[in-house]
Order: structure tokens, then C-alpha cells, then sequence
């Protein structure tokens, strides 16, 4: 088995980390808009409801553009690994942007949701907060994925240019 297909298998497993993700996204969005009519209505007489009505859909909405930009990215690395050689250098960018986009992600969404307690009665905000925590666990699983296949990426990018 060659370096390529591994890494192309890598690649697989990070779409189907992906899906997974987009999963709970499409969960904890569909849950959080059961609420948004009323929370609306709050946050006109509200600036503190306001800011987490806003900060809760840019916190999900950061984390499904993360997701979905994973997700291409990896069918993209995949799908290319296939093909004849070729310089691993924008393999290497394409790695390095995923990280950051990923990890900062995963930190912005944290930072918000990790304070948030389940309210009891309210059980549509409560499985947001349970699909928002598994979005937080599948940003960090990813943004490390991508940081292994960096490094392999490098070492093969290192032996090309060593000729090894």
C-alpha cells in the first residue's frame, strides 16, 4: 500500500468525521430554532438576550462552516491523492488552513457553550446543548486529525525535496 492511499484513507475518515459533525449541527440548529421566535421577542426589550441570541447563532454558525470546509477539504485531499504525484506544498496549506479554521472553531463555540446549563423543562435547548457539546468533542477530533496529516504530509513533502 502506498503513502498516497494511506494518506487518501486518512483523508475518508476525516469526511466521515465530518458528516458526523454536520449531524449534530443540523440537530443542536433545528433544536435552538424551536426558540427563536420567543427569544426574538425578548431581545427587544433585552441587550443581554440580544448578545446570546446573536452569539448563539454565530457560534453554530462558525462551527457548520468549519464543519462543512472539513469536510470539502478532505474529499478534495482524497480524491487528489489518487492522481499522479505532485507537490505536497499546497497539501501542506490546505492542512495548516484546516487547523486553524477548526481550532479557532472549536474555541469560539466552547467559549460560549460551555458555561450554558441545561434548563429543566425546556428539553429541545437542553439536546442543543448535549449536540453542541458533541459538535465541541468533533471540532477537537478534527482539528487534531488535520494536524496528523500535516505531519505526514511534511515528511513526505521533506523526502521529495530531499530526494529520498
Amino acid at each position: 500500500m502506498s503513502i498516497d492511499a494511506i494518506l487518501s484513507g486518512f483523508h475518508v475518515l476525516k469526511a466521515l468525521n465530518s458528516i458526523h459533525g454536520l449531524y449534530y449541527c443540523a440537530k443542536s440548529i433545528t433544536n435552538l430554532q424551536k426558540y427563536e421566535k420567543k427569544t426574538e421577542k425578548a431581545a427587544e426589550y433585552s441587550q443581554t438576550v440580544a448578545d446570546e441570541l446573536r452569539k448563539t447563532r454565530t457560534t453554530q454558525a462558525s462551527a457548520l462552516v468549519a464543519t462543512i470546509i472539513s469536510l470539502g477539504a478532505s474529499l478534495y485531499l482524497s480524491a487528489t491523492r489518487l492522481q499522479p504525484p505532485r507537490s505536497p506544498w499546497p497539501d501542506l496549506a490546505l492542512n495548516a488552513a484546516n487547523i486553524a479554521l477548526l481550532y479557532g472553531a472549536r474555541v469560539y463555540v466552547n467559549g460560549f457553550w460551555k458555561a450554558k446549563a441545561k434548563v429543566p423543562f425546556v428539553t429541545g435547548y437542553n439536546e442543543a446543548i448535549s449536540s453542541t457539546q458533541n459538535i465541541i468533542a468533533i471540532l477537537d477530533r478534527s482539528w487534531r486529525a488535520w494536524s496528523g496529516t500535516l505531519v505526514w504530509t511534511g515528511v513526505v513533502a521533506v523526502a521529495i525535496w530531499l530526494r529520498l
